[in-house]
């Protein structure tokens, strides 16, 4: 049987009050579904399904759903609305509100954000797999908790002056994004919703790399596709130094100089999608969930 609910319109302008969102902007147009990395690979996560009920004021219902810690914070959804909704803006809010409530326990949380730091490793494993062409879809069930109890190893040994780069490409990619302007204050690093370790991804390091032109070695580093593109590194800089822009160009670079192979890409798309089934059945896990998202 479907669940009738009773629309709350106080709490919906609480909401919208705490959140600067106007829910009633959402014409259900789906397309912070469709570009919503997990709903693409497991159909678990719905922003317009939160939106809708953040709409109704349904804020109880909203904080109890498992949906919300699927989230990623990469604002595609934010991203791709139309009348700025902003999806991710208002799990955001949710995920607080379970937090103040204690509607969950500080070990579970603990256990949750401890999860997904190590997924971050199974990710970028994942991507040297498909750096070196190698077919990951029969490998996932098998090396999904090896990938997520081993730590990533440190990448870089000693580079000598003479390894440096100096290609004008690579030079123009710092100077389009202003890396020269970085003085190390970390507000990227502890701002990046995905920066745990920094062998696996941390923008900062990628920026002094890039500044010391160390060419080679990051464009065939895996870090560099792990990058969500939620634009936070760039939104944080006090030196204006466009983060997302300079990875999008290292990624793009990568693929003209044939360091990449021209499958890459879809290859690793499809393997995201492998990938995110996983990251929920282990969510569910961690909380209790059962398969209608109830806590057991």
């Amino acid at each position: 049987m479907t669940a009738c609910y009773t629309p709350n319109p106080a709490t919906k302008m609480m909401i919208q009050e705490k959140t600067r969102v106007n829910t009633s902007l959402c014409w259900s147009c789906s397309a912070c579904d469709s570009e919503c990395p997990v709903f693409i690979g497991s159909s678990c996560l719905r922003p317009q399904k939160v939106l809708r009920m953040a709409s109704l004021g349904l804020l109880e219902e909203l904080v109890g759903l498992p949906e919300i810690w699927y989230c990623l914070a990469c604002k595609r959804c934010t991203q791709s609305c139309p009348n700025d909704c902003e999806p991710e803006t208002i799990v955001g809010f949710l995920l607080k509100e379970a937090v103040r409530t204690h509607l969950y326990s500080d070990e579970t949380l603990a256990r949750y954000h401890e999860f997904y730091g190590r997924f971050q490793r199974v990710r970028w494993k994942a991507a040297e797999m498909c750096l070196k062409g190698e077919d990951i879809e029969p490998l996932v069930e098998s090396n999904w908790q090896a990938w997520l109890e081993n730590p990533v190893g440190i990448q870089n040994g000693d580079v000598s002056l003479s390894e440096l780069s100096h290609t004008k490409e690579f030079i123009g990619e710092a100077e389009r994004s202003a890396t020269a302007s970085c003085f190390n204050c970390s507000e990227c690093t502890n701002s990046c919703p995905i920066c745990f370790e920094r062998n696996v991804f941390d923008p900062q390091r990628i920026f002094r790399m890039v500044n010391l032109g160390i060419e080679e070695e990051i464009l065939r580093s895996p870090s560099i596709w792990l990058c969500i593109s939620c634009q936070t590194c760039t939104n944080v800089c006090s030196q204006l130094v466009s983060g997302h822009v300079l990875i999008r160009g290292l990624q793009e670079m990568a693929a003209r100089e044939g360091i990449v192979a021209p499958e890459f890409s879809d290859r690793w798309k499809k393997t995201q999608r492998l990938l995110y089934p996983l990251f929920t059945r282990e969510i569910d896990a961690i909380f209790g969930f059962d398969e209608k998202g109830r806590i057991l």
